[in-house]
């Protein structure tokens, strides 16, 4: 195949995971690679990581940008790419080697222009193990997809390839968290059909502690609260199945941003945001699709629910406890 694919690389302050990344691309199987690596501002050595491996191999381009977040990273790397298809993987992140062989090949024997991989966390991979998992690969319709995305919070870009006619004039919008949802709701509204990997050629870091999505909760994680809204709008055409696993989403990831606002009082000090997210899951919650929590905020007047949630918590740290003193024993 002498198709040209461009690998997206966002680069912030991963000094510790780059070597790790960057050689699990260029090591791929798959070799007519465009590897850009946007270095977003770093304050550590990731931008000399970066040069140091386009000196080795002449696939790599590095450029260096003032800070402006992962999507701006993203659309910069897009712009600079010249790619026949389009990739994306996190700097933290790493991939089998295979991935991208497997992914294109199923893309031009089966005529699909978006084909996902399925992922595994990093504490569950064995980094030197060779994967000799038989392929399970299929190609789904878009409803079928849409099913298995929205149950999964499959959301990340860097789970696919893309044709590059898929993503025409296609950008991240820049200045919030979970662009990646917005993103591939999009994709999904435009295609019939996409291939499916169950094989897990990707791994996804959860040992980062400076990842944005596990840092302490802020302002910027409250003002991504419009993705799961996005879900709900643009999923209103398809059957009531999606639509409540769509609304299931928006109950879950409402939820979770109710309750980090209660340990985060500062954050919404006249609990104005806390009124408006709990006025839109009243509007969404039904008894078909609503979990034990959202309708804990539906039915419960707020003081009361802000003394479940810390009664809640503090069982949780004593059950923690407990399990640990068992596990010593």
């Amino acid at each position: 195949m002498d198709i040209l694919l461009s690998v997206i690389v966002p680069v912030y302050n991963v000094e510790s995971y780059l070597d790790q990344c960057i050689k699990s691309i260029i090591n791929q199987t798959y070799t007519n690679l465009e590897i850009i690596l946007v270095n977003d501002g770093s304050t550590d050595s990731s931008g000399v990581i970066c040069e140091g491996y386009a000196r080795k191999d002449h696939r790599i381009k590095v450029y260096h940008i003032i800070n402006g977040g992962s999507s701006f990273a993203r659309n910069y790397g897009l712009r600079k790419s010249h790619g026949d298809y389009i990739g994306f993987v996190d700097s933290d992140d790493w991939i089998k080697p295979n991935m991208f062989f497997e992914l294109l090949n199923f893309s031009l024997k089966n005529d699909v222009k978006v084909v996902e991989t399925s992922s595994i966390e990093s504490h569950l991979a064995n980094k030197n193990a060779v994967d000799n998992n038989p392929i399970i690969s299929k190609i789904e319709d878009r409803e079928t997809a849409l099913k298995r995305i929205i149950q999964n919070k499959r959301f990340a870009v860097w789970r696919r390839i893309y044709h590059r006619t898929i993503l025409k004039d296609r950008y991240f919008i820049e200045g919030i968290l979970h662009q990646d949802v917005y993103y591939t709701i999009d994709i999904l509204n435009e295609i019939s059909h996409i291939g499916y990997f169950e094989n897990t050629f990707y791994v996804y870091n959860v040992q980062n502690p400076t990842s944005v999505i596990r840092s302490d909760y802020s302002i910027k994680k409250l003002n991504s609260i419009n993705a799961a809204t996005y879900v709900v709008e643009h999923t209103v055409q398809y059957s009531e199945e999606i639509q409540d696993l769509a609304k299931q989403y928006l109950l879950i990831f409402l939820t979770y941003h109710y309750d980090s606002l209660y340990f985060h009082p500062g954050l919404d000090k006249d609990a104005k945001h806390r009124k408006t997210i709990r006025k839109t899951i009243i509007k969404h919650t039904n008894v078909r699709i609503s979990s034990f929590y959202s309708h804990a905020v539906v039915i419960l007047p707020p003081v009361f629910y802000r003394l479940f949630l810390f009664i809640n918590k503090r069982r949780v740290r004593v059950q923690s406890k407990i399990h640990q003193l068992i596990k010593n024993v």
